[in-house]
């Protein structure tokens, strides 16, 4: 593994979708000049015994030969490679940390497949130190535009940072978007008593965002930032979003998260549906 900070880690495991990954991960490291750590988890679940066995270590060095020459392929100035032994999770938790993001694929044959509670992607997203990009494919290849969800939660301002901090190396503009009903804690907080117009909870909610991106066009006067307000459940409404971007960014709890947690919250249900990659920060 390599010394430097910030760097950018990334799950590996030689399927399409972790292809897919270290592609997305080398040109954010070319834009955003970072090195990239490679980490590549030489288990697998055995499902008659319930638990990860070893592979084969010639199958891991062929991993690691791949991996190298791919990230020469993709010309990434500084890299690293790094076959460790584990459970994927906890392996990807760990190389996380000190790390500016980790970087998986959606889904996989080795890393991603999924464990007996869930998939890799979901549960690093929720405990990794660093935030976590799952790369899904993108349904508009050339878009250039990151949707950010804020709802006024400390971890969507963080959100809205990492995508700030990004477009200012790439040049893409954002889209912060705050997703509402007329029954979310957010509506009810603006209107207590459940009297007011529907215009008036319009307009209210189309200050909030307002208020929240010209704090954030202070502090980064170089990027391009759209506020909207949608009274359309948040999770459905950044799906939808992200159909024009390339990018959606999320925290991983919110204001409204008790509520969503009835459905999934948010970011779970981005990396399940989102059409295009997903960032969970936290």
């Amino acid at each position: 593994m390599t010394t430097h900070s910030p760097r950018i880690v990334v799950g590996y495991d030689g399927s399409a979708d972790a292809e897919a990954a270290l592609a997305w991960a080398a040109e954010t490291a070319r834009a955003q000049k970072q090195p990239v750590d490679v980490v590549i988890v030489a288990s697998q679940l055995d499902p008659l015994i319930g638990r990860y066995r070893a592979q084969d270590d010639q199958a891991a060095a062929q991993r690691r030969d791949a991996a190298l020459q791919r990230l020469e392929d993709l010309d990434v100035a500084e890299s690293s490679v790094e076959i460790c032994h584990g459970a994927p999770v906890p392996e990807l938790i760990r190389a996380s940390t000190g790390a500016s993001m980790l970087v998986v694929g959606s889904t996989g044959h080795g890393l991603t497949t999924g464990t007996l509670t869930g998939s890799v992607s979901q549960h690093v997203a929720r405990h990794a130190a660093c935030p976590v990009v799952a790369v899904r494919p993108q349904r508009s290849p050339h878009a250039r535009r990151i949707v950010v969800g804020v709802d006024g939660s400390a971890e969507s301002r963080r959100a809205l940072q990492f995508a700030c901090e990004r477009a200012l190396s790439t040049g893409e503009s954002i889209t912060a978007i705050h997703g509402y009903t007329s029954l979310s804690t957010r509506m009810l907080t603006l209107d207590p008593s459940g009297t007011g117009s529907i215009a008036r909870r319009i307009a209210e909610a189309d200050t909030f965002v307002a208020d929240i991106c010209a704090g954030l066009a202070i502090e980064y006067p170089g990027v391009e930032i759209q506020p909207e307000a949608i009274p359309v459940r948040a999770g459905q409404v950044l799906v939808d979003a992200s159909a024009a971007a390339d990018l959606v960014v999320v925290g991983t709890r919110g204001r409204d998260a008790f509520a969503e947690l009835l459905l999934g919250s948010v970011s779970q249900h981005l990396l399940h549906h989102a059409q295009c990659p997903v960032a969970v920060v936290r």
